[in-house]
């Protein structure tokens, strides 16, 4: 009798457990954050090519001047560093594999071959040079792709897979990888803003730690904001609300349309004050708090209440791709990237328009 109990408890812990971490979620929605997270890792990937390159060639040369010290997760596997022509294979690897999960062509597989390239490409240039954080979400749910079905929706795996089409914008699947990231976000988030509050204190509030910080950097606009102690006052407590309480996002869904803006928007403005980067890798990966299937239709909706909507909406897609583009550039260059981003979009579009609607509702992420 006992020992039917506690089983019963462990089916219900894994239960719970399972409708936590792996809900139900719109295939299309798994597909379409599929395609975004596998170019974000692409993006990094090319972004740290020249760096690790160069490292690989200084091995092979025997010339390397940077000391290796190799992060845990490669002391674990004793990985060595990489000469040229192994990074070079590394390279192509992780390139060809991101593309194929991007267009889902042998999704799974694609995505947990990527996910090795990432770790270890990621892995050698940090223990060259300095670990940072601003990938720890995307490298979390790359890792997790290969674990659900990544190719139900928006995949060239559809093509030739010869099994009934249900991969309509209802049709579900467990959404593992979308969880995982925004939960990896909330606790990123919150983590930040809670840290500012117990180790700064009511000090880091006072604008002149902030405007510190922001003339010993040279951003685009550091002497503008940093020369007004009120305008640091007003941004570090901005700053810290959106970030403290940025884990609402997971439980309240209507509260996503005042955090997604805002949190793009700090990146954008540390960005510009501190010259921080551009943090695409992070709010790019905002998206897995997004209805992603449910886009186009919106957009779409919304161009249709007159001319004045129309134009504010394809100006805001706009401007939203010419950002992406623009930072992008750093790796690829913008007319190539926006080409690309175009093209998915339209395939996203045409894809959403043309599949049928199941007859139950999609069941909601929050």
């Amino acid at each position: 009798m006992e020992a039917a109990v506690s089983g019963d408890r462990r089916r219900a812990f894994w239960l719970g457990f399972e409708r936590l971490f792996a809900p139900q979620v719109p295939a299309a929605r798994l597909g379409a954050f599929r395609a975004i997270v596998c170019l974000v890792a692409l993006y990094d990937l090319m972004l740290w090519g020249n760096a690790v390159l160069a490292d690989a060639a200084a091995v092979t040369a025997g010339t390397q001047d940077r000391p290796w010290r190799p992060i845990f997760l490669l002391q674990v596997f004793g990985a060595e560093p990489l000469g040229v022509e192994g990074a070079r294979a590394l390279y192509v690897t992780g390139v060809v594999s991101l593309l194929c999960g991007a267009v889902g062509f042998c999704s799974r597989l694609s995505c947990a071959v990527a996910a090795v390239v990432f770790y270890w490409w990621s892995g050698l240039g940090y223990s060259f040079g300095k670990p940072h954080h601003d990938k720890v979400a995307l490298a979390i749910t790359l890792a997790a792709m290969p674990f659900a079905r990544v190719g139900a929706a928006l995949a060239l795996d559809q093509l030739w897979h010869r099994r009934p089409r249900v991969e309509s914008r209802a049709a579900c699947v467990r959404g593992l990888p979308i969880r995982l990231a925004m939960v990896t976000l909330a606790f990123g988030y919150g983590g930040a803003g809670f840290a500012k509050l117990l180790l700064g204190g009511v000090e880091w509030f006072n604008g002149y730690t902030l405007q510190g910080i922001m003339l010993g950097h040279d951003g685009y606009l550091s002497d503008v904001v940093g020369r007004s102690p009120t305008l640091c006052q007003l941004q570090s407590v901005g700053v810290v609300f959106v970030q403290a309480a940025f884990p609402v996002a997971l439980f309240w869904p209507r509260s996503r349309w005042f955090f997604l803006p805002m949190a793009t928007f700090f990146h954008l403005m540390t960005w510009m004050t501190m010259d921080t980067g551009a943090y695409m890798r992070v709010w790019l990966m905002l998206f897995a708090f997004v209805p992603l299937e449910q886009v186009p239709q919106t957009l779409l909706g919304w161009g249709r209440r007159g001319w004045a909507a129309a134009a504010a909406t394809a100006l805001a897609v706009a401007a939203f791709a010419a950002l992406v583009a623009g930072v992008a550039d750093q790796v690829i260059w913008w007319p190539w990237s926006a080409a690309l981003f175009t093209a998915l979009a339209v395939w996203f579009g045409v894809w959403a328009r043309s599949a049928p609607p199941a007859d139950a509702a999609a069941p909601r992420v929050g």
